[in-house]
């Protein structure tokens, strides 16, 4: 019986539940998946500056269904005619407001979006942003997020209009998936995460992009006892994760919650 669901999961110990996710690690590091993420979008893009932008965006609109999370990108691929970072170079401040006229999803507005993007860029050059969240990492799993903290702080900073609910604080009590998730997606390389900083950044130091979903199907795999999805739950599901795979302790995130959805 092949252990495709997470209930055979459950049933499977030691190096036969290390086994089981590796296998299931390779059933879905696949193309043909990155349309049941919202990571689809950022593959889209020909450039690594375009693909670092629409990662960035992408991740800020994570929350909801996929389909509309991509429809909302989509909106926004064409109001930015299709590269961001030349939306965000060379097109005036007022030429970027009125492109981003009308848009909205769920509860994200233009303003806060415009100052999300804008913040994100400026940092970027003139920083090189992995040796910022290097400069300012911690040891072991999940050492990023003290670097990512600091990368918040001055993007907070830097004078553009605050982003709201887009941009959570990593020295609070959130998991901060969303800010996770784009990690991932910027320093893991494989068939779903385009890893355009893995030549600089480890992922043994990411952390996992912990929603109710994942913190559902941890707890049935009894990688954490905690009662609310918060840091300290993705704290203890990323070492549980790290003792399978101490080099890459996100390599199982995306198959595992595939595997939830019945995918």
């Amino acid at each position: 019986m092949r252990p495709d669901t997470v209930a055979s999961l459950c049933r499977l110990h030691g190096q036969e539940r290390a086994d089981a996710l590796e296998w299931n690690y390779h059933r879905f590091d696949h193309e043909r998946y990155r349309s049941t993420d919202p990571v689809s979008f950022v593959w889209s893009f020909d450039t690594e500056e375009d693909q670092e932008l629409a990662a960035w965006v992408a991740a800020g609109l994570a929350y909801g269904r996929v389909a509309a999370i991509r429809s909302a990108l989509g909106d926004l691929h064409q109001r930015w005619d299709g590269s961001p970072t030349r939306f965000l170079r060379e097109a005036s401040r007022q030429e970027q407001e009125q492109a981003l006229k009308g848009f909205f999803y769920r509860w994200t507005r233009p303003g806060p979006l415009l100052g999300y993007l804008r913040a994100y860029d400026h940092l970027r050059q003139t920083h090189f942003i992995p040796d910022l969240l290097q400069e300012f990492s911690a040891a072991g799993p999940g050492g990023y997020r003290k670097g990512v903290q600091e990368m918040v702080a001055r993007l907070k900073a830097c004078g553009e209009e605050p982003p709201g609910h887009l941009l959570p604080d990593p020295a609070g009590t959130s998991a901060c998936k969303r800010l996770a998730m784009w990690l991932r997606w910027m320093v893991r390389e494989d068939r779903i995460d385009p890893g355009l900083w893995s030549d600089s950044l480890r992922p043994s130091k990411c952390w996992v992009p912990l929603d109710t979903h994942m913190f559902r199907i941890a707890k049935r795999l009894r990688l954490t006892r905690r009662k609310q999805p918060d840091a300290e739950a993705a704290r203890r599901i990323t070492c549980a994760f790290a003792r399978i795979c101490p080099s890459d302790p996100l390599r199982y995130d995306f198959c595992i919650t595939r595997m939830g959805m019945g995918v």
